[in-house]
């Protein structure tokens, strides 16, 4: 993998705009090559064929962002056919199963994103800490406005409605049951 690492790099630089913080082979010979990438805010697992002249190129790849990660989110898995399926969400990769067991992969692409949640949490300049509470604020009373409490509003309508029903009818049998 060390003789592709450059073109690794650069063909995230052109891909995410970004140089990887760290790449990890998950698999490697002559026709493909297999990496996890650490990137700024994600983390992304790619599947690399490569050709005759020794370029790489991209069969797939599936990118984790670290907003859209929870701690536990990534499945990694055995299938029958052979290969290592990691799943995101409704995102999936197939990877080799030669040399690896799906769970060191599943836990080291869950490390990098919790370094990178962590280095999100630590304290920061006063500037930034008052950006970061006003973006909190407005995403709030965004969601906030967005709420909409009309269906809620409705369900409580057809409950008091068909209290209203069911009383009706026990107290019409309770006078029928008096008069005999």
């Amino acid at each position: 993998m060390d003789t592709y690492r450059t073109a690794l790099e650069q063909w995230c630089e052109q891909e995410w705009a970004q140089n990887p913080q760290a790449i990890s082979e998950w698999h490697s010979d002559d026709e493909i090559i297999q990496v996890f990438m650490k990137l700024d805010r994600s983390v992304l697992i790619a599947d690399f064929s490569v050709d005759i002249d020794g370029q790489l190129h991209c069969k797939e790849h599936l990118q984790i962002p670290l907003d859209r990660w929870n701690p536990g989110s990534i499945q990694a898995h055995r299938t029958s056919d052979g290969t290592v399926r990691f799943r995101h969400r409704h995102l999936e990769i197939h990877l080799a199963a030669r040399l690896r067991a799906p769970e060191w992969g599943q836990a080291l692409l869950e490390e990098w994103l919790m370094v990178q949640r962590g280095d999100m949490l630590r304290p920061k300049d006063r500037s930034q800490r008052i950006a970061s509470i006003n973006r909190t604020k407005m995403s709030i009373e965004r969601n906030l406005n967005h709420s909409n409490l009309d269906a809620v509003r409705m369900d409580f309508l057809a409950a008091t409605a068909s209290l209203t029903s069911v009383e009706m009818n026990l107290n019409s049998k309770r006078r029928s049951d008096e008069s005999e």
